[in-house]
């Protein structure tokens, strides 16, 4: 095998059947494990080896990428709409494919490589980096991929597996150039017009199945009934039998007889599915981009020999002049490598003077741009400074104010509380005074005027000390309204006792001229040498 090898291939969760097989199944799982040699994905190899990671441009381990796959298979939740309308969320259908693969192929035999390693390891790692550089050129941002190498199994090879992990469905079809280019045209352009097939045979109706007896309570007709309905349903199962046998006769030459009529129309049809072609077409792009990228570097071919039917010699020819073209080419990249390093090495000393120059012109722009800086910062500085200044003296004169606006608030708040307290002790007072608990005693020879508390008539007591406390902000107010309303009781009084002594001195003249006996009361009331003298009744 001296042509180029690669193939690549877009997985499901959901197994699928291989074409062309009995019994081969492929899954993602089945890739994950079978790359990583797992025993049980593994028969078809008959001495499994631990694959060679490829860890290199941003590859990461498989068993890593097996689990970022899963864990964002099962995270993911898309909007479904109904046919009615209605929307429902749903988790990531089993079918997507979710998983990319691409498998290279060298045509070294792994028993060569084995055998001596040391002469073709830097051979198999400069193919391998060109494939993985080739990869890394052909994939958008955000594709998460793993590789291993694979040395049991007649050739050398790689495989690539790469997760889509920057799609919303992680959508493996945008990946292979193949399916993304029919996709391409299939969204451009109407659908195609399908092939229509020959309408499906009429089938027979299975006949309708006999119902169970109902259970009786007599155990001989109920064995009867069961022996009735076992023998019929055994003929129900081979008359099922022979209808099913027709119809499956009917179909199988159905499908012969379609499959002739759809062979029939796609001769007649004029052209190629143009999704089909656009799907070709991009893979021959591919393929020729593979050849110029990896290929003819490592002297491979394009094609293989059975495809332009060329005979031993010349097919040794050919592998030899590809041989000699890789080594020349080889040969010439290192020299054009060599000069490509001078140059640069050049370009970088050229571009360092440069940045140099350019540094010096940013510096001294810089010095003088900062000297301007300064000098500004210097105006505002003073400018700042006068008016933090200003702003000072303006503050302590509104502090001054603001302490004299307070003291003065102090002073009113003190005169309010001083003149609340002297109304709730004057409003006390007042009410002590209307419950008559609270009077005046005017002065005497031998007392002076005191405040007395408790009612008239009653003994005198002294104020207590509590209410003393409580009138003492009116105190004097209070006294001096008490001995008004002393005095003017008294003076009512005194002229009450006038009125008293009038009438009691015409009471007796008229008892005189009645000649009536004079009353001893009226008598010592008109005797009385001072009329302010209170009455003793």
């Amino acid at each position: 095998m001296a042509y180029q090898f690669v193939h690549i291939e877009t997985y499901s969760r959901k197994p699928r059947k291989v074409k062309g097989t009995k019994d081969q199944w492929n899954s993602t799982q089945q890739v994950f494990e079978e790359a990583q040699r797992n025993p049980d994905f593994s028969k078809h190899v008959e001495n499994p080896r631990a694959p060679l990671p490829v860890l290199s441009r941003g590859a990461m381990a498989v068993s890593d990428l097996q689990a970022l796959h899963d864990r964002r298979c099962s995270e993911i939740r898309e909007t479904v709409t109904a046919k009615p309308g209605k929307t429902y969320s749903r988790s990531l259908r089993s079918d997507a494919p979710t998983l990319y693969t691409e498998i290279h192929s060298h045509p070294m035999s792994s028993k060569n490589f084995l055998e001596d390693r040391a002469k073709h390891k830097k051979e198999i790692a400069r193919w391998a980096d060109l494939v993985v550089r080739d990869f890394r050129k052909r994939m958008p941002q955000g594709v998460a991929f793993a590789g291993v190498i694979h040395l049991d199994e007649a050739h050398v090879h790689m495989h690539i597996l790469a997760v889509n992990a920057e799609d919303s469905r992680l959508d493996a079809n945008k990946l292979h150039v193949g399916k993304a280019a029919a996709a391409e045209y299939r969204g451009a352009h109407d659908k195609p017009q399908t092939l229509s097939s020959l309408p499906k045979p009429a089938l027979l109706p299975k006949p309708r199945k006999p119902k169970k007896p109902r259970p009786s309570k007599n155990r001989v007709t109920q064995k009867k009934n069961m022996a009735k309905h076992e023998g019929a349903l055994a003929e129900w199962q081979a008359a099922c039998a022979e209808v099913e046998a027709v119809n499956a006769r009917k179909l199988e030459e159905w499908s012969v007889d379609n499959g002739r009529h759809l062979h029939a129309a796609r001769k007649k049809r004029s052209g190629k599915n143009p999704e089909k072609a656009a799907f070709t077409a991009a893979m021959k792009a591919f393929q020729d981009r593979y050849y110029e990228a990896v290929g003819k570097p490592c002297g491979l071919l394009r094609k293989g020999p059975g495809h332009e039917r060329l005979t031993t010699k010349q097919y040794a020819a050919r592998k030899a002049g590809a041989k000699a073209r890789a080594e020349e080419q080889l040969a010439n990249l290192r020299f054009e490598t060599k000069l490509e390093e001078r140059e640069q090495a050049l370009e970088a000393q050229a571009r360092r003077v440069a940045a140099d120059e350019n540094s010096l012109k940013k510096k001294e722009a810089e010095v003088t741009a900062r000297e301007e800086t300064v000098s500004c910062r210097e105006k505002e500085v003073e400018a700042r400074e006068r008016s933090l200044k200003e702003r000072d003296e303006r503050a302590a004169k509104r502090e001054e104010q603001l302490a004299e606006r307070e003291a003065a608030i102090r002073a009113r708040e003190e005169e309010i509380k001083l003149a609340q307290e002297r109304a709730e002790a004057f409003n006390l007072g007042l009410e002590l005074i209307r419950t008559d608990q609270l009077r005046w005693v005017p002065d005497k020879k031998d007392q002076p005027g005191r405040l007395v508390y408790g009612p008239r008539g009653g003994p005198e007591r002294p104020l207590p000390l509590e209410m003393h406390a409580r009138l003492e902000p009116a105190m004097s107010l209070l006294e001096i309204l008490l001995k008004i309303i002393a005095a003017i009781i008294e003076d009512a009084l005194r002229e009450r006792r006038r009125e008293i002594v009038r009438d009691a001195e015409a009471v007796a003249e008229c008892r005189r001229q009645l000649g009536l006996q004079e009353s001893s009361l009226i008598a010592g009331i008109s005797k009385r040498g001072n009329q302010d003298q209170a009455f003793d009744v």
